[in-house]
């Protein structure tokens, strides 16, 4: 007799209400003093606000450098002084001097921009000019080094950028690039200003609990300059990833993404340990403690688990796995001591018990619609082919006399024959699917004469496969209606080989496809396209491939793609040989 079942969740529930409810408030109230005592997440957030306010300094003067960048193209100042000289309106010195006049103007008090570079380049000839701001921290020598250092790169890299601006970063120095261009966006020159890091990113570099910074410029590395600490900040931020702010090794790390005008700023500050760290007296002891009262516990708690939960999910995941693994009908038959096991119990025996049907019932509905699908896909035959030939047979017959007739009537009978289908067998060797297709060649020579040339590489070691029967002529009916006979003429090339697995047979035509014929295959060739809405005339290729997929499966199948001029179908047939009848 069964003993009376009760729910698990009471049983739970007593549980902790008795061995865990004062330990649970103990925890609550340790747990309390211990946050209100440290803010540590309060102290996260309180940095990554002020990082936060600090990278948007950072951004406004940026975006004062492309702003500046940009009033040179909206002004068009330089522009018109290029168009005078090219048109021999003010000589070559008059031009340098307006240059340098504007470039002085616009940026000798920049405190953004430590100096400022404008050149062009025309028939191999490099002009220049150039200004420095003093209060930006721009030298002479700055200028030099641009020449001799950065030049080419900056150069290859304005190439790049059609109309937008764009940040390099060369040893140290930060470049800001952008081309000038005309009316009709054609380059003229390029405007590259070196930019002022003291300046533009002082608000995070001066601020003074950071231990360590790091800033990233569209994804590029632009401070620390040693190559010792890029290498630490660039193991840091594979660690920090896409978080604001995270604890290493005892030292808070916050980071901050922010997006400027063409550009986005990464800045990543590890801050000073002892402004971070927080004491924990007393805590170790108190842990200890409350840990080995909750072991004590835990061991109690596990104990009753293991009756009530783990040996009834056991044995419910045994019978599961069973079922699984093809066991249909498998009854579980473990005793139970709670009602929600016992229901579960039941349930999946009267679910295997009624799967095993319902599997067997499927199977045999399966069965039956796959053979329905594959016959329904093989009585399609192409009744434009029949009409053809019959008016060529009846063509032959009243100009050529009675031999070239009896072949063709003879090849016709061939065809017929293998499209009836009287023995019903879905699957014939190579060598009778090629006496059909070399029959079918046969009349398709006689209607085209001259104009069709048909070459066939197939070797003899190939004929014993098994291939579906009729899978070949409409594809050879499609490369010739449609690669040969538009074209006026043309070759179509029959290829066999195979590998381990699987049997390849390729028809190749000379003529091409246009892209109304790509547009076409790709539908036939899909395997959800429903082949009932197609003319008959246009279904031969579509349920070849569809005979494949479900007699086979993938990979086999059809494949048309174009090379060269060259169409190539491919059929994938799995290899299996059978010995001749």
């Amino acid at each position: 007799m069964r003993r009376k079942q009760y729910s698990m969740k009471w049983k739970v529930i007593g549980i902790l209400l008795v061995c865990w409810l004062i330990p649970f408030l103990f925890l609550i109230g340790v747990l309390g003093v211990y946050i209100g005592s440290n803010h540590m997440d309060m102290t996260a957030m309180n940095y990554h606000s002020q990082l936060e306010f600090n990278n948007k300094i950072c951004v406004e003067r940026l975006n004062q450098a492309v702003a500046d960048s940009r009033q040179v193209s909206y002004e068009g100042e330089i522009l018109k002084i290029r168009g005078q000289y090219r048109q021999g309106l003010i000589s070559y010195t008059e031009a340098q001097k307006s240059y340098n006049d504007y470039l002085n103007l616009k940026y000798q008090k920049s405190s953004t921009v430590s100096s400022a570079v404008l050149w062009f380049e025309n028939d191999g000839l490099l002009q220049s000019s150039s200004a420095y701001s003093e209060r930006g921290n721009g030298t002479y020598q700055q200028i030099r080094r641009y020449w001799e250092k950065d030049h080419e790169a900056v150069a290859a890299f304005a190439k790049t950028l059609d109309t937008s601006v764009g940040f390099l970063i060369r040893e140290g120095s930060l470049y800001l690039v952008r081309n000038l261009v005309d009316s009709h966006y054609e380059p003229q020159g390029v405007l590259v200003f070196c930019i002022n890091q003291d300046y533009c990113f002082n608000s995070v570099t001066q601020y003074p609990m950071q231990e360590s910074l790091c800033i990233w410029l569209n994804d590029e590395m632009l401070l620390p300059y040693e190559a010792e600490i890029r290498e630490e900040w660039e193991d840091r931020s594979e660690k920090i990833e896409n978080k604001d702010y995270r604890w290493l090794h005892g030292q808070l790390c916050v980071a901050d993404t922010i997006s400027g005008d063409s550009y986005h700023i990464r800045t990543e500050m590890l801050l000073q340990k002892n402004i971070t760290m927080y004491p924990f007296y007393g805590y170790p002891y108190v842990m200890g403690g409350m840990l080995l009262s909750l072991i004590l516990m835990l061991a109690a708690v596990l104990g009753v688990f293991r009756r009530e939960v783990t040996l009834p999910v056991k044995a419910l995941s045994e019978g599961v796995r069973r079922i699984e693994q093809g066991e249909l009908g498998y009854q579980i038959k473990e005793e139970m001591y709670n009602s929600e096991f016992l229901y579960l119990e039941n349930a999946i025996n009267h679910m295997s018990e009624h799967l095993e049907q319902q599997i067997l019932k499927s199977y045999q509905e399966q069965i039956a619609l796959r053979e329905a699908r594959i016959m329904a896909l093989q009585s399609h035959i192409n009744p434009h082919f029949l009409n053809n030939t019959l008016e060529t047979i009846n063509w032959e017959a009243r100009l050529e006399g009675n031999e070239k007739v009896s072949k063709m009537i003879e090849a016709l009978s061939n065809v017929m024959d293998a499209a009836m289908d009287r023995r019903k067998r879905p699957e014939v060797r190579l060598a009778e699917e090629m006496g059909y297709m070399n029959s079918y060649l046969y009349i398709m020579k006689e209607r085209l004469g001259k104009r069709l040339t048909v070459q066939i590489d197939i070797p003899e070691g190939l004929m014993d496969c098994l291939v579906p029967r009729l899978v070949m002529q409409p594809v050879i009916e499609n490369a010739i209606e449609h690669g040969v006979i538009p074209n006026g003429s043309g070759t179509v090339l029959i290829r066999g080989y195979h590998d381990e697995q699987y049997l390849y047979l390729e028809i190749q035509n000379d003529g091409g496809l246009t892209a109304g014929d790509r547009s076409r295959i790709d539908r036939l060739l899909d395997m959800e396209y429903n082949t009932s809405k197609e003319p008959a005339g246009n279904m031969g290729i579509a349920n070849v491939n569809q005979r494949l997929r479900i007699l086979f499966g993938e990979p086999c199948g059809l494949t048309i793609k174009e090379e060269n001029r060259k169409v190539t179908a491919l059929l994938t047939i799995p290899w299996r040989h059978m010995l001749a009848d």
